[in-house]
C-alpha cells in the first residue's frame, strides 16, 4: 500500500497498521502478532539518503511523478507481538535515518 497524505502534523510521520486477525473490528488494547515492512520517504531528503528505488523502464511518467526515488524502512515480524496500532516517526528522526525511533501509536479513543 503506498500513501500521500499530507500529515496532521508535518514533524511527524504516520503509517496505518491496525491489525485485525479475526475479520471483526480491530482491538485496540490487544497485542498482535506483526508481519510488516514499513517504508518511509520523504521529498525532503538530502541526496544519498536512504536505498534507491528502481521502477519498471515502461512505468507511465504521470505514476512515477508520485512514487519516492529513494526509502528507508524496518521490517517488524518474525513472530513478534507488538500492542495493536499504526507505526510513527519524527520528520527529524526520519531524516536522520535514526529508525529505532519508530513508535508504535495507539489511536485515541473518543
Amino acid at each position: 500500500m503506498l500513501l500521500w497524505y499530507p500529515p496532521l502534523d508535518p514533524d511527524q510521520l504516520t503509517v496505518p497498521a491496525l491489525d485485525s486477525h479475526t475479520g471483526a473490528a480491530p482491538n485496540l488494547d490487544a497485542a498482535v502478532t506483526v508481519d510488516h515492512w514499513v517504508l518511509l520517504s520523504t521529498d525532503q531528503a538530502p541526496t544519498g539518503w536512504g536505498e534507491p528505488v528502481d521502477y519498471p523502464r515502461n512505468m507511465r511518467h504521470s505514476l512515477r511523478a508520485f512514487l519516492p526515488t529513494a526509502v528507508v524502512g524496518r521490517y517488524y515480524g518474525e513472530g513478534r507481538t507488538l500492542l495493536n496500532g499504526d507505526f510513527t516517526i519524527s520528520h527529524r528522526s526520519l531524516l536522520a535515518d535514526d529508525l529505532d525511533r519508530i513508535e508504535r501509536l495507539q489511536p485515541t479513543r473518543r
